[in-house]
Parts: C-alpha cells; sequence; structure tokens
C-alpha cells in the first residue's frame, strides 16, 4: 500500500470505534460536528493505542491481534448503542462566545480551517529521515520496527548469546545504571541475567504507533517512510485541540490566531517532522485538557468530557516518563472542584479512574519491561525513600491532615476567594520579575557549568543562563514578551476550566528556563518546550490580542497589527527551518547498502568510537532492516582465537558474517576477505551549543566492508 495511504487508514481505524462509542452519549449532539468527530478521533486514538500496547506487553502484537481487538470494540459499542434506546430530537449546539470581529461570518473560521490545513499538509508532512541510531529519534523508530518484527518489546538477540562472555566484554560498553551494566548500542540496555536479552530505553506507546503505520507497509524502507509520517500526524491533531479549546473559551478567531501561531512556529514545524514523542505529548496533553474545560464548562455530557479528559492525561504517563511532574495538579484540580462543592461526584470517577488507572499501568510497565530505564531516573529517589523511609511517611500523614482539615472547613472554602486578586497579582509581579532577570541579567552573569557525556568522556556544556533568550530565537523576542503578557493575563483572569492548562504550561515554562540539559544538536534541547510550554505561550498571546480588541477605545486596533506583526516574526524566525529537511534521502541508502548484504548477517564493525558507525548505522541495520550488529569497542578484551571459533560457528549455523573498519585482524588471522567499499552521503542541521543553528553540513559515512569467505573444510 503507498505510504501516504497509511495515514488516512489509521485516522479512520481510529476515529470509527470513538464514533460508535459516542452514540451512547446521545447528549453529545448539541456539540458542533468538528467537536464531535474530533473527541471521536481522540477516543479512538486513545482505544486503539492501549490496545496495541497490551498485546506488545505480552509480546503478541500483530496486525491480526490488534484488529481482531479493533473488530470486538466496535462490534461492542456498536451493538451498545443499537440497543440504547433511539430519540429522534435534534438539539441545538451550544453557542460559542462572541467574536472580537463580529462582523466576520462564522463560516470563515472553516476557510480558515483549510487554509491552514493546506500549509501543515506541506509544512509537517515532510519528515526528517532521522533512523540513525545514537539519538532518540532513531531509537524509536528501531524500536517500533522491532516491535512490528517481532510482536513484543523485549529483544532476544541470539547472535549476542552465542558470544563468550569475555567476547561480550568487548562488544557491550558499561553502563552506569542500577539494573544494566552494559548497553550493545545506545538506549538498547543489557541487563545478563537472561543470554541475548536486550531491553530498550523510553516509554513504549508512542514506539507503539510506528510500529503500527510500520506493519501496515509492504517493505522496511516504505514502513520506515510511513512511521516518520506520524509525527506530523500528532502535530496537526494537536493544533486542532488548542484550536477547539481556544474557541471555546474566547471565540472561534481567538482559536484561529492561536492554531496559526502554533502550526507556524521553527519548533512546532520542526518537532512535527522528528519522530520523537514531542507531538504525541502535546496531542493528548491539548486534546486531554480541552476535554478538561468541556467537563468544567457545563458541556452536554459531562461524564463523558471526564472520562475523555482522564483518558488523555493518563496515557501521556504511557508516552513518557518524565510526565510524572505534572501528576499533581489534576489532584490539586480535584480537590479545588471538590471544595467549592460545584461538581457532580460521579464526575470525579469518570476523571480520576482512568487517570489514576492510566499512571498505575505505566508504573507497572516500567516496575517489569522498563526496569533500566525506570530505575536510571528514579533509582535514587527510591534508594532515598528507602533509607530515610519517614519522608514519605511524613508527606503521606501531611497530606492526610490537609484533606481532614479541608473535609471539615469544605463550607468555608469560598471565603479564600477574597484572597484570589492579591495572590494572583503577586504571582503575576514574580513572573514579571524572573522574566526580567532572565531576558537581561541572568545571561550576562556566572560561569557556564558542564555535564559530562554518559556515552563518552566529553564535557557538554550547560548554558542555563540563555534559556529565555534561546526561546527568542525561535518564537522571536517579540512573540516571548507577548506570550508571557498573555500568560499574565491567563492568571488574572484564573478559572476552572483553564487552571489546569495554565498550571501545567507554567509549571514546564519555569522549569526549563531554569535548568534544561544541553545537548550538541541545539533545537534538539529545545524539544522540552513543544508539548506544554510553547501552546501555551502562543494560546496566551491570542488571548491578550483578543483582550485588546475588545477594549472601547482606539486602542483595540492595536490588537490586529501586533497579530500581523507577531505572526511576521514566527515566521522569520521559522526561515531555514521550514526549507531544511535533515537526512533527506537516507533510507533509499541505507536500503541500498542492506541489498549488498545478505539476509540476516553478522555485522561487526571494528569502530572504538563513543558512539560511532556501528552505533548510527548498525542500529537502523539490525532493528529496521533485520540484521545482527556489533561493535568491537575494546579490541584488546578480545581473545583472538574465541572471536575467531565464534565467526566460525556463525558461519557454519548459515550467518553470513561481514567485518567494517579495519580489516587488520582478518589479516593476521588468515582470513579470506571480500572487499566492497560504500559511501552514504546526507545532509544535516549543524549542531550548536552557543548560537541558533542555521548551516546546514555534509555527513558522510564511508564503510570498508569485507565479508569473510568461510572456509572450506579440507577433504
Amino acid at each position: 500500500m503507498p505510504v501516504w495511504s497509511i495515514l488516512p487508514l489509521l485516522l479512520f481505524t481510529a476515529w470509527l470505534p470513538g464514533w460508535l462509542l459516542l452514540q451512547n452519549w446521545p447528549g453529545l449532539r448539541r456539540t458542533g460536528w468538528l467537536s464531535r468527530h474530533f473527541a471521536a478521533l481522540t477516543l479512538g486514538v486513545l482505544a486503539v493505542g492501549w490496545l496495541a500496547l497490551l498485546w506488545v506487553q505480552i509480546g503478541r502484537f500483530s496486525l491480526l491481534t490488534v484488529g481482531l481487538s479493533w473488530l470486538l470494540l466496535c462490534l461492542g459499542a456498536g451493538g451498545a448503542a443499537w440497543l440504547r434506546p433511539r430519540s429522534h430530537t435534534v438539539l441545538p449546539a451550544k453557542p460559542q462566545p462572541s467574536p472580537w470581529f463580529t462582523f466576520l461570518p462564522a463560516w470563515w473560521q472553516y476557510v480558515a480551517l483549510g487554509l491552514w490545513l493546506l500549509v501543515v499538509l506541506w509544512l509537517f508532512f515532510r519528515p526528517h529521515e532521522y533512523v540513525l541510531g545514537g539519538a532518540d529519534a532513531g531509537v524509536y523508530m528501531s524500536i517500533g520496527a522491532q516491535i512490528a518484527r517481532d510482536g513484543g518489546l523485549i529483544i532476544q538477540d541470539p547472535v549476542l548469546a552465542s558470544l563468550y562472555p569475555t567476547l561480550q566484554e568487548a562488544f557491550l560498553r558499561p553502563l552506569q545504571n542500577p539494573v544494566a551494566d552494559h548497553y550493545l548500542m545506545p538506549a538498547f540496555y543489557v541487563v545478563g541475567d537472561v543470554p541475548g536479552e536486550v531491553i530498550p530505553q523510553f516509554y513504549p506507546l508512542h514506539a507503539v504507533w510506528l510500529a503500527l503505520a510500520y506493519s501496515l507497509s509492504s517493505s522496511a524502507v516504505a514502513g520506515a517512510q510511513a512511521a516518520l509520517l506520524l509525527s506530523g500526524l500528532w502535530a496537526l491533531l494537536a493544533g486542532l485541540a488548542v484550536y477547539l479549546l481556544v474557541r471555546q473559551m474566547f471565540g472561534w478567531e481567538t482559536a484561529v490566531l492561536a492554531l496559526y501561531g502554533l502550526s507556524f512556529n521553527a519548533l512546532q514545524i520542526w518537532f512535527a517532522r522528528y519522530p520523537t514523542t514531542e507531538t504525541l505529548t502535546q496531542f493528548l496533553l491539548w486534546a486531554g485538557l480541552w476535554a478538561v474545560a468541556s467537563w468544567l464548562g457545563n458541556q452536554p455530557s459531562r461524564r463523558f468530557w471526564a472520562l475523555l479528559a482522564g483518558l488523555a492525561l493518563g496515557q501521556i504517563f504511557l508516552v513518557r516518563i518524565d510526565m510524572l511532574f505534572i501528576l499533581p495538579f489534576p489532584f490539586l484540580l480535584g480537590l479545588w472542584l471538590w471544595a467549592e462543592g460545584h461538581t457532580d461526584t460521579a464526575d470525579y470517577f469518570y476523571f480520576f479512574l482512568p487517570l489514576t488507572g492510566m499512571v498505575a499501568h505505566s508504573l507497572l510497565h516500567g516496575l517489569s519491561l522498563s526496569q533500566p530505564y525506570f530505575f536510571d531516573l528514579f533509582g535514587f529517589a527510591l534508594r532515598l525513600f528507602t533509607v530515610y523511609w519517614w519522608l514519605p511517611l511524613g508527606a503521606g500523614l501531611a497530606g492526610l491532615l490537609f484533606l481532614l482539615l479541608l473535609h471539615r472547613y469544605r463550607g468555608q472554602v469560598g471565603y479564600l476567594v477574597r484572597w484570589q486578586r492579591p495572590l494572583l497579582g503577586g504571582l503575576i509581579v514574580i513572573l514579571v520579575l524572573l522574566a526580567l532577570h532572565g531576558w537581561f541579567i541572568r545571561p550576562y552573569v556566572g560561569e557556564i557549568p558542564v555535564w559530562a557525556d554518559p556515552y563518552s568522556t566529553n564535557l557538554i556544556p550547560q548554558p542555563n543562563q540563555e534559556n529565555l533568550l534561546r526561546l527568542g530565537w525561535y518564537l522571536s523576542p517579540l512573540g516571548v514578551w507577548l506570550g508571557l503578557a498573555g500568560i499574565g493575563l491567563l492568571l488574572w483572569r484564573l478559572e476552572r476550566r483553564t487552571a489546569l492548562a495554565v498550571a501545567i504550561g507554567l509549571f514546564f515554562i519555569l522549569f526549563y528556563l531554569w535548568n534544561v540539559r544541553a545537548n550538541p544538536h541545539q533545537i534538539y534541547v529545545m524539544r522540552r518546550f513543544v508539548p506544554a510550554a510553547i501552546p501555551l505561550i502562543v494560546v496566551g498571546t491570542a488571548v491578550l490580542f483578543n483582550h485588546i480588541t475588545r477594549l472601547n477605545s482606539p486602542a483595540r486596533w492595536l490588537g490586529p497589527l501586533l497579530a500581523l506583526l507577531w505572526l511576521g516574526g514566527l515566521l522569520w524566525s521559522a526561515q531555514g527551518f521550514i526549507s531544511q529537511v535533515d537526512h533527506k534521502g537516507l533510507l533509499p541508502q541505507l536500503a541500498a547498502l542492506d541489498r549488498q548484504l545478505d539476509p540476516g548477517s553478522v555485522l561487526i564493525f571494528n569502530d572504538q568510537a563513543a558512539v560511532g558507525q556501528g552505533d548510527f548505522l548498525g542500529t537502523p541495520l539490525q532493528f529496521i532492516f533485520g540484521h545482527h550488529s556489533l561493535s568491537l569497542r575494546f579490541p584488546e578484551a578480545a581473545d583472538p582465537a574465541q572471536l575467531d571459533e565464534t565467526i566460525t560457528n556463525w558461519q557454519n549455523n548459515g550467518l553470513t558474517v561481514y567485518w567494517i573498519g579495519d580489516p587488520a585482524w582478518l589479516i593476521a588471522q588468515n582470513h579470506s576477505l571480500r572487499s566492497q567499499a560504500f559511501t552514504i552521503e546526507s545532509r544535516a542541521l549543524e549542531g550548536s551549543y552557543f548560537h541558533k543553528p542555521t548551516a546546514v553540513l555534509p555527513a558522510v559515512w564511508q564503510l570498508d566492508i569485507h565479508k569473510i569467505e568461510q572456509a572450506v573444510p579440507e577433504s
């Protein structure tokens, strides 16, 4: 099937069960058609992705198993809707807030959406071909391909299992990890309890969706190309989620402006083409926040919206392990609502049960299938709590006491509203002071610290002082300051429907402006801002323009002028990022290399670099193209007789063995070789620490490939 047709198929596959499930909530007919269909699509994405993940976790993922689950889901949802008593009453949709330009007819929003769709189809669906190992993007692609091929997350590598323990010390790199002592390649842990068992890094839901797209294709190249398109799809859906949230709160013109601002900034464009978790996280987060606003805004079928919000926000924790930091915010919102007494108690169960269920699922996954990754991030805290056991116990008792006091004085919580304005005003003043400090003072004082790269001996600079200025590289300085002013306005007008979005977005803005780990590719560092921070800054800017244009003075015309300058600044800052597609044509070159090799062969990269050819190229050659890749990292640890015997054993078992790199060792062992050279050429945006990346640099890999001829036994 053509690569481009995978996305409509996935969309329909997700929408259909979601639409059938929606028929069990007849009150939703009062919502607009776009909201209904987007809710159906979101619910279907949540259901299909979770079912596919369950099959992966038990090692039985395939199109057949996922397809049967999908069919049963559709039949069950459709059957329940068919048995429900029918009502033919057509209910009017709830009117939206009045727009800021009352002379524009409402149908213009669909013209604006159509133009946006045409533009983002060109912007988002020209993916970077990041399938190289040694970096998160290529690792995700390899994990997705591996799941599609083997049906599970844990990898059983028979070639690795066949190595002598002493040879494993030559081919595996030591790793500082509480569970895994070595890795085969970066992000592929080797624990050692089971010979040949490899545990990939990261949480799995994003890779599961990559596996679904990969499985629907006819070849490794087509599968990888289809999987690369998913980031653009999630970015598109995330934009619609932000649009629907803002439209519900502030009107469609404000929503269109927020949609354009989000979609046309450099970071959104770049990560819509980059196969990491940023855009999937952004979609789930803002779809969940839209559902929260619909629930708390008393939209028809409140319990449906509470359920959708809990599922969407909960699934984020199956995508990214670091999103556990946002977990307190939904529960603080729940306490606020409960203390005010404005919400039906049953709504809480529809929201919190799926949310806590998904969080529990993510923790169980981390403790069972992703132990090296889980304990690498949370092991220190767990060990700390084991020694200082009174810390969690004290926190739990304090929380319980707080809940008891809240219950005791629940009816008097409303009196605290009188302090809302002073508290919010004080918070806004603090944010203004922090912004002034971050822009005008912090970048110019103190030395730049460094941190040690865990995969090499390099020291990487950590220029956190400039984080706010660097945000201006991609949003323009005007965009940063307008966004901060808009967030201040959202804070001043804080309400239940916007509280969660503002709290989560502001937390990530402050956290990552304070500290974000550097990387040789500066644009990659900015990925942390994409899921929550960038959308909130853009939404705040659009709301600020909305506020200005509603002023009862000639100053209202400043709103449209600033909006045009803002959009122009975003597009100006996106120069180069719009046109550049990294590693374009890399997949066909890797496919050409694959055709030069015998199927399922063993590739030994004679490469001692911290992250070298065996990692960059060996990772996709193993997990996407089906070979077995090893890097000879410590030649001094390899016993020549054992290595020679192992190569012979592989050949006797029908495996072709290739040596890639300097063949001096093979020559010394009197091996007969058939040699060839292969060159892979590509282009990618420059790596930088201290300036906005602009240059596009060539990337060239020269491969000296030596096929080790099998010795003919003497007669």
